[in-house]
C-alpha cells in the first residue's frame, strides 16, 4: 500500500500532525510519501523569504521521501490564493506521479486546501483520496468561528467533501458543517491525531505545603486561543485562591496586543512565560505543573491539551474540546468566552486536585490516541477504500 499525504500546511508552519502519521504508519509497514506545498506569510518572513527555493525540490527526512514547494499569498484575495496553491499543488502531483506512479490514496489534510486539491487530481488521475479534517472552526462553537466560512469558500468545501471517498473528522463536533458541503452520503469516521504517549507520560508529584498551584497552558497567541477570556479568569480565581500561578508557553506573546492584554490583568505578576519551546521542553514544563488550562474559543481536538492528559494532568477546558477526550474524572468543561465558568472551574480543580488521577488520566488518553490505536483505524479506513475501489 503506498499512501501520499497532502497537508495544508506544513513544516515550518506546522503540521506535526501530517509527520507523526506518517511516521506511524511508515513504522507499521505502509509506504508514505509527503507531497508539501507550503505558504510562507511574507509578513513574518519578509527578507528571508528569499532564503528559500521556489521550485519544487525533494529531501528525505526520517526516512520520508518529501516533495515540496514553498510559495506565499497575495495579500486579501482568497479566491486567487485558494486556485493559485490547489494549482501548484497539483502540478507538483504531476512531477511526483512521474517519478514514483500513482499512490493508492492520497490522505489530504483538511478540506482547506490540500481536500480541494486532491479533489482536482482525482479527477485527473483517479486515484481515491481521504480527508482529516482538523479545523476547530468546522465545530461552528462561536459566532468567531462562523464567520471563518466566507461564501465564496462554499464551492471549493464542496468539491472537497462531496468527492472524498472518505473523511475523517478529529472530532464528532466537526461532523455537522462538514455535512453541508454534500457530504451526506460520504463515509465519515471520527479519529483523532495520534500522540507519541510513550513520551508523554507520567511521572510522580509530589507537591510541597503552602507550594503554589500552577496551572499552564501550551498554546501561542492567537484569537483561537480565547486569552482575553483567560487572563480575567485568573483574575477571578486568585481572589479565592491566591496561591496560584500561571505558566504560559508558546510564542508571540511579545506583541502589542496581548502587552495591552497583560496591562488589563491584576495578577500579572504570577504569570510566567516559558516562550516558544521544544517537546522535550514542553513535557518538562508539564512535568513541573499541577493542572492544565485552555481558554479555546474554537477546536477541533487540541494537541496541547491531550499531551498534557498524557502526562497525568487534569485540564480545565472550554466546550470545544471533545467529550471524549476531556471526560470527568480528567477536569472540568466550562462554556465558551465566559471567565467567570472558566475561573469557578479552576477554582475547583485547586481544591478537588487530589481526586484526579495521574495515572489513570494517563490510561485513558492513551486508548484514544496512542500510535498503535490510531494507526489500526487508519489502515482499516485504507483498507475499506481500497475494497471498495
Amino acid at each position: 500500500m503506498k499512501i501520499v499525504q497532502l497537508p495544508s500546511w506544513y513544516l515550518p508552519e506546522g503540521g506535526q500532525f501530517c509527520l507523526h502519521q506518517s511516521l506511524a504508519l511508515q513504522d507499521a509497514g505502509i509506504e508514505v510519501h509527503i507531497l508539501a506545498n507550503v505558504v510562507l506569510p511574507w509578513r513574518k518572513y519578509k527578507l528571508s523569504l528569499l532564503k528559500y527555493p521556489f521550485n519544487a525540490f525533494f529531501t528525505k527526512e526520517n526516512n520520508i521521501p518529501i516533495y515540496r514547494y514553498y510559495s506565499w499569498k497575495f495579500p486579501f484575495v482568497d479566491e486567487p490564493n485558494i486556485k493559485k496553491w490547489a494549482h501548484k499543488t497539483v502540478r507538483l502531483f504531476d512531477a511526483y506521479q512521474k517519478e514514483h506512479g500513482l499512490p493508492d490514496i492520497i490522505h489530504a489534510h483538511s478540506s482547506m486546501w490540500a481536500g480541494y486539491a486532491a479533489s482536482l487530481i482525482k479527477e485527473k488521475y483517479g486515484v481515491p483520496y481521504v480527508i482529516t479534517e482538523h479545523r476547530g472552526i468546522f465545530g461552528l462553537a462561536t459566532e468567531y468561528a462562523k464567520n471563518k466560512f466566507k461564501q465564496a469558500y462554499n464551492p471549493y468545501l464542496e468539491k472537497a467533501f462531496s468527492n472524498a471517498n472518505y473523511i475523517i473528522p478529529v472530532s464528532s463536533q466537526q461532523i455537522t458543517k462538514i455535512k453541508l458541503y454534500g457530504a451526506d452520503n460520504a463515509k465519515i469516521r471520527t479519529i483523532p491525531n495520534i500522540l507519541d504517549c510513550s513520551f508523554f507520560h507520567p511521572i510522580p508529584r509530589v507537591r510541597k505545603k503552602n507550594e503554589p498551584f500552577v496551572f499552564i497552558s501550551v498554546n501561542g497567541f492567537n484569537p483561537y486561543k480565547g486569552y482575553e477570556f483567560l487572563l480575567p479568569a485568573f483574575d477571578i480565581a486568585c481572589q479565592q485562591e491566591p496561591n496560584i500561578r500561571l505558566r504560559i508557553v508558546g510564542e508571540d506573546f511579545h506583541k502589542k496586543a496581548f502587552q495591552k492584554l497583560l496591562k488589563t490583568c491584576k495578577n500579572s505578576h504570577k504569570i510566567s512565560f516559558a516562550g516558544e519551546i521544544d517537546r522535550e521542553g514542553v513535557r518538562k514544563e508539564l512535568w513541573a505543573a499541577d493542572g492544565y488550562v485552555i481558554a479555546s474559543r474554537t477546536e477541533a481536538q487540541s494537541v496541547s491539551t491531550v499531551e498534557a492528559l498524557s502526562t497525568g494532568l487534569p485540564a480545565v477546558g472550554t466546550s470545544v474540546t471533545p467529550k471524549e477526550i476531556l471526560t470527568d474524572d480528567c477536569g472540568y468543561i466550562v462554556p465558551v468566552e465566559n471567565p467567570k465558568a472558566l475561573a469557578e472551574a479552576m477554582v475547583n480543580l485547586v481544591r478537588n486536585r487530589s481526586n484526579f488521577d495521574g495515572s489513570t488520566i494517563s490510561e485513558h488518553i492513551k486508548k484514544i490516541v496512542s500510535k498503535e490505536v490510531i494507526t489500526k483505524q487508519l489502515i482499516a479506513v485504507y483498507e475499506e477504500i481500497l475494497t471498495a475501489h
